[in-house]
């Protein structure tokens, strides 16, 4: 179905001083010329951010239009660089010599022996004399070239295609919202599972690699994995996180899962949705996950190379599976799903899928499908808004509402489509909220997790009761469960890859990136440029980069291994503890929000005052000042009105809250709730602990800092009087200095990095 190719093999090596570009294979000359990356790694990195899901704030400040001509440009730069000099000529004439005999030119890519450009988005490639992007024609698709010890023979492939699905979430890694990715997939593939084109079939149990390797006695072509992935430093090879039959992390390298699927019978395509899973170390360009079972013989693979929006993934896996079930080539394909997703409104993920193959043969050939009902777009619809309304019954609207805006750019007059997005859909600017759930017919809806109206009211400062209240005063209840403040959740959005019939494909994804994320670029991309850091003597402690932002529910894995602990012990405020009182920090932060975790160690707890939200720092609960660098200030300098804040997060019955005093007059007058700050608290054996994300607009920062930018900062943890009127007891904080009076001059404030890394 459709013309035959002619390869065009280039080979990036590395040359004397710089790169060559070496045309190892051509239907016209063979050639040789100088290659220079035209991108400094700030490039680089703004490249991904153009091409990365419109959600992503360093974008949504951008109009489409403008963004959409950056990725030209960059595309443009990318091509007048590979194709130079000779190389360039060799192309043109290989193109006309394609034409002449009326077949297509693949542009095939090797970096075999240059993996530190595994990172370049290739796929991004402009040609300035055809005047567009090469992968956006089928005439020309680009494709990575992996060479394979023992490639797998062209299959046949009986319709339907038969996919194995594999979710796997260890009870000792961050949990994955692997419900919802089934969802979206099953969804987005409904129609072709209605027409006989496809076969789904979910594995039951813990997630091992025994388990698999049973199932896999059936036959399947596709295997679907839905989970954690990663990169062992130390082994220097990609991993997928499995499951032991206990539920703990089982990690699988590839040449692992490579030994099963490359014996599975019919086995010709495997999706693998993971965080990291085509990570490569700069040594081995076979080390991550998708170059080893290329390597064992399985015969392509297709990864994401930033994270995908949700809206691109419905596309890219509907439309992936239906050109490839109608007989078209692997390479035309995905070129076809290039242009499907150009005309959505993620007009610049389309780039996003990297095609990595073992050879120039198809990797599979469909029988005839004339017999074959056509896959009708009203079933389509139909198991949109089907799977949509069913995601709203279960209070999941962040499920529903992608396949809801899929369905109205499809067909927006499709019966209440447009009310139910409107009843769903956050506000403008709060890509990172969890919408309200609402209700399918005849469903009441559900309230937003904060206190629920017909909890009991606390009085004001008044204590909340305890099963066994101490003498000293009653305290919060202590289950050890998270309670969620108000604000906008931060529950990171997975995109999920999606399944390619008949080969082997793996989409793999990173919730902060992708495939080339090892190499430091996440750090540019979600915190931007740096600036000059300040000497280690300068800097009290560093908050690093939150390349993969945590999410703030309670559950508090996501903060291990973030970086040292930062110790609010001194007393600074009030009588000197009697009992065990302190607390420790963690902290990260992107270029939307600055994130914290505190753990507190104290007995006894008691809400705050909820009708004075300024002087939630008198306990219980957590504060910290927050303002520009304060090097070079005056010792009699007092808060810098617009620019310094007391931020404070007090304790409630049902959970924690934040306020803000911003300053105003030399010191830090009446606030008031910030109701944007998301803020969850768990209760536990010896006092609490909470997270929050913190946007910078709370801090009073219109737009984001950048690397290197020191701030100032005291980190405090406030006791309140067990009884009576409710006032502060103790204050600790991570600054000595930090006294009521030291308070207000920012000059005696500690000084803390925004950096790479925690210190």
């Amino acid at each position: 179905m459709g013309r035959e190719y002619l390869d065009f093999d280039v080979a990036i090596v590395p040359g004397a001083h710089g790169y060559t570009a070496q045309v190892l294979c051509a239907p016209a000359d063979l050639a040789s010329a100088p290659f220079t990356l035209p991108f400094a790694a700030a490039d680089l990195a703004q490249f991904m951010i153009a091409v990365g899901p419109p959600r992503v704030t360093s974008r949504r400040l951008v109009p489409a239009v403008a963004r959409v001509a950056d990725v030209k440009e960059y595309g443009r730069r990318l091509g007048d660089a590979l194709f130079s000099g000779s190389v360039g000529a060799s192309l043109r004439s290989s193109l006309a010599a394609a034409n002449a005999q009326g077949n297509a030119l693949r542009v095939r890519l090797r970096l075999d022996a240059v993996p530190e450009l595994d990172s370049v988005p290739w796929e991004y490639l402009y040609d300035t004399q055809l005047d567009r992007f090469l992968t956006l024609s089928r005439e020309t698709p680009v494709v990575r070239v992996l060479d394979s010890v023992e490639p797998l023979s062209e299959l046949a492939v009986q319709l339907p295609l038969k996919v194995l699905v594999m979710i796997s979430s260890p009870s000792d890694l961050p949990a994955l919202a692997v419900e919802r990715e089934r969802q979206l997939l099953v969804a987005t593939t409904g129609d072709l599972a209605k027409a006989g084109l496809l076969d789904l079939v979910v594995m039951e149990g813990p997630a091992t690699l025994g388990a698999l390797q049973k199932a896999l006695i059936d036959e399947y072509n596709v295997f679907h994995f839905i989970g954690h992935g990663g990169f062992d430093d130390k082994a220097q090879e990609g991993v997928l996180a499995l499951e032991t039959t206990q539920g703990t992390v089982d990690r699988v390298s590839g040449d692992r899962l490579g030994t099963l699927l490359h014996d599975a019978q019919g086995m010709q395509l495997a999706v693998l949705n993971a965080c990291e899973g085509a990570r490569t170390s700069s040594n081995n360009a076979f080390s991550g996950v998708g170059q080893s079972l290329v390597r064992q013989g399985l015969p392509a693979v297709v990864a994401m190379q930033t994270e995908i929006s949700d809206r691109a993934a419905l596309v890219f896996s509907h439309e992936f599976y239906w050109y490839l079930t109608r007989g078209l080539g692997i390479d035309a394909a995905i070129c076809e799903v290039r242009k499907a997703m150009a005309l959505s409104d993620g007009a610049s993920e389309w780039g996003t899928a990297v095609l990595l193959r073992s050879g120039s043969d198809q990797p599979f050939t469909f029988p005839t499908v004339s017999d074959i009902a056509e896959p009708g777009r009203e079933t389509r619809w139909e198991s949109l808004y089907d799977a949509a309304q069913g995601a709203l019954s279960a209070h999941a609207p962040e499920t529903a509402l992608p396949m809801l805006e899929q369905l109205a750019a499809e067909k927006p007059d499709y019966q209440d489509v447009t009310a139910l997005i409107e009843r769903v859909r956050p506000d403008a600017l709060g890509e990172h909220s969890t919408p309200a759930p609402t209700p399918a017919a005849g469903r009441a809806p559900t309230p937003t997790p904060t206190p629920t109206p017909d909890a009991a009211p606390v009085p004001d400062a008044a204590p909340v009761p305890d099963a066994a209240p101490g003498p000293a005063g009653e305290s919060l209840p202590r289950p050890l469960a998270a309670a969620r403040a108000p604000g906008r959740s931060t529950r990171r959005r997975r995109s999920w890859a999606r399944p390619l019939a008949g080969l082997l494909v793996l989409a793999l994804l990173w919730g902060g990136g992708s495939w080339w994320w090892g190499n430091g670029l996440g750090v540019m991309v979600r915190c931007g440029l740096a600036e000059k850091p300040p000497s280690a003597t300068q800097a009290s402690f560093t908050f690093g980069c939150a390349t993969s932002e945590p999410t703030i529910d309670g559950d508090f894995a996501d903060w291990s291994g973030v970086g040292a602990s930062i110790s609010s012990a001194k007393p600074v405020a009030g009588p000197a503890p009697t009992r065990p009182f302190h607390g420790t920090w963690q902290g990260q932060w992107n270029s939307d929000a600055l994130f914290v975790h505190v753990r507190v160690t104290d007995a006894s707890l008691r809400a705050v005052d909820a009708a004075r939200p300024d002087q939630w720092w008198r306990g219980d609960g957590v504060s910290f000042e927050f303002g520009p660098d304060n090097r070079g200030l005056s010792s009699a300098a007092r808060p810098r009105t617009g620019q310094d804040v007391h931020l404070m997060i007090g304790l409630t019955s049902s959970g924690a809250e934040a306020s803000a005093n911003p300053a105003a007059k030399g010191t830090f007058p009446v606030g008031g709730r910030r109701t944007d700050v998301t803020v969850v608290r768990a209760i536990t054996a010896t006092g609490y602990e909470l997270e929050a994300r913190i946007p910078w607009s709370a801090l009073g920062l219109t737009e984001a800092p950048q690397r290197g930018t020191v701030v100032a900062t005291n980190l405090n943890v406030s006791d309140a009087s067990p009884t009576g009127a409710w006032r502060l007891r103790t204050m600790v904080s991570s600054n000595p200095g930090r006294t009521g009076v030291n308070q207000g001059f920012p000059a005696t404030w500690q000084r803390l990095v925004l950096g790479d890394s925690a210190s």
